[in-house]
């Protein structure tokens, strides 16, 4: 069964209901970074679904641990690169590293741009006033 992060915006109007805006199936980065880091709602029964409301801070914890693992894999590729002296086992982990932190800058890159509409979500001229998520 596929499992989903979805982000929502809510218009101000009052009564509004949230808009869908984006969503990462569990396979992604994103997911794994933001249940990791954000206790993201279940969304629960249709009638009355549950929403995580997300806050800068919240944001922050997930743009921080990101940034942490690409730095700890660039070292890794690092110290494989002093190693590798024609060991075909050292290039292709080298390889897959690389692949791996082009992933987590993009996840990284993503959950950047989520944090721009959850700032703009604080001004008083946008046209809506939440940023919300959950996991169905």
């Amino acid at each position: 069964m596929s499992s989903y992060l979805t982000f929502y915006i809510v218009p101000k109007e009052e009564g509004s209901k949230p808009i869908a805006l984006l969503n990462y199936s569990r396979n992604n980065d994103i997911y794994q970074y933001f249940v990791d880091n954000v206790r993201v709602a279940f969304i629960g029964i249709e009638d009355n679904p549950q929403y995580t409301e997300l806050t800068e801070e919240k944001i922050d914890w997930v743009i921080h641990d990101l940034k942490s693992d690409i730095s700890k894999a660039q070292k890794r590729v690092e110290e494989y690169e002093h190693h590798v002296d024609g060991n075909m086992d050292i290039i292709e982990e080298i390889i897959s590293q690389k692949d791996y932190i082009d992933d987590l800058k993009y996840a990284l890159s993503e959950t950047e741009f989520i944090k721009q509409f959850v700032t703009e979500a604080t001004h008083s001229w946008s046209d809506y006033n939440k940023v919300l998520c959950n996991v169905d």
